[in-house]
């Protein structure tokens, strides 16, 4: 009999807020170069400042992935005594792989062949793989194009599924305190290494050993909500307490790198990974929320649309700020506003038809292969 599928409120809501970060901050960073004297001004330089924390958007990624692909697993383990590793790796495959190497092949094979296309100077041989965030490491400082760059965390993400899954497989775990061994001993071999490259910022956010350390934050916080559900510490917070939590957090991902000087930047996803796992139970267990993420308008519907929303956008700003730079649009703000809200609805309108052409028929195969 096939099990109902679980929905967590909220969290689609809050994963369409990571995506959107991202994509704030990448808005504002690439092809920066291309707008005139005004992206300098001021007002440009204060919201260029907001958008500065977008890319922790991916590690709320991270975090998120953790917690759900953990909770589910778990349940499997509880309902049927085991897991199916070979299930889970065709469920993860079904998500992840068919829109990545859409990209990719675009990238290596199309692009180049486009008006302002250029030969790539990364290998392919290493995205079909899924080491892009490696190749990123090696070649990433060399290239000015940047949209094959956003596949990086989705490597990282298949890294871990397949290594998960060999060690899932081989020590046939039946309990939950083994998985918040794994997923401590994660954190601490995560941080050691984060540690010894505390110098070079390159392996500090793109390599998978310096990043799985969120992925193993969700499991861990997956865990201890499957185990105790009624979790009362989070469940009766006054709301000032939780804005509280969230202005220090926040505070936290603007000055991280003031605050850490040094090799204490190594505690940098540690802290901000226990801040976004506060956020993910605050969403499912608070009774006096100042906010709840589905309830914004459009946000959870939207949080469907995220993968495609993230792996787009880089090719759509490179393409707009070219052709605004060829038609000479880049010397006023109002152009600047007119790039945005043209980026925004053509990324918003490819997202949709991506989804509901491409990755949700794909996403219904998911339904044959859970135990």
């Amino acid at each position: 009999m096939q099990k109902e599928k679980i929905h967590f409120d909220n969290l689609d809501g809050l994963r369409f807020i990571g995506a959107f970060m991202v994509f704030l901050f990448h808005a504002f960073t690439i092809n920066r170069e291309v707008w005139g004297d005004f992206f300098e001004s001021a007002p440009l330089l204060w919201i260029r400042k907001l958008t500065s924390i977008g890319h922790y958007g991916v590690n709320l990624f991270f975090v998120l992935s953790g917690f759900l692909i953990t909770y589910l697993l778990l349940k499997e383990l509880k309902e049927r005594g085991k897991i199916h590793i070979g299930f889970f790796l065709v469920r993860r495959i079904l998500r992840l792989w068919p829109l990545y190497f859409v990209i990719v092949l675009f990238g290596f094979f199309v692009f180049p062949h486009l008006p302002f296309g250029t030969p790539t100077v990364h290998e392919f041989w290493r995205y079909s793989l899924f080491l892009s965030n490696f190749d990123e490491i090696i070649n990433g400082n060399r290239d000015s194009i940047n949209f094959l760059t956003a596949t990086w965390s989705v490597s990282i993400e298949e890294q871990f599924y397949i290594c998960w899954a060999v060690v899932i497989g081989f020590f046939q775990w039946k309990t939950i305190r083994s998985f918040q061994y794994f997923f401590l001993l994660v954190i601490t071999g995560s941080f050691t290494f984060r540690f010894y490259y505390a110098a070079n910022p390159d392996l500090l956010y793109y390599h998978t050993l310096s990043v799985i350390s969120d992925m193993a934050i969700g499991g861990i916080l997956a865990s201890w909500i499957f185990e105790k559900p009624s979790v009362r510490i989070i469940e009766n917070l006054k709301k000032w307490h939780i804005v509280l939590i969230y202005v220090l957090g926040i505070t936290f991902l603007f000055s991280a790198h003031k605050l850490l000087p040094g090799r204490f930047i190594s505690l940098e996803r540690l802290i901000s990974g226990t801040f976004f796992a506060f956020a993910i139970v605050e969403q499912l267990k608070s009774r006096n929320s100042f906010f709840k993420a589905d309830q914004i308008p459009f946000f959870q519907r939207a949080g469907k649309l995220t993968y495609g929303f993230y792996l787009f956008h880089c090719i759509l700003i490179f393409y707009i700020c070219k052709t605004f730079e060829y038609m000479g649009w880049t010397q006023q703000a109002g152009y600047f506003i007119l790039y945005f809200i043209l980026l925004l609805v053509t990324n918003s309108l490819l997202s949709v038809v991506s989804y509901t052409y491409f990755e949700k028929p794909l996403l219904n195969l998911k339904r044959y292969f859970r135990a």
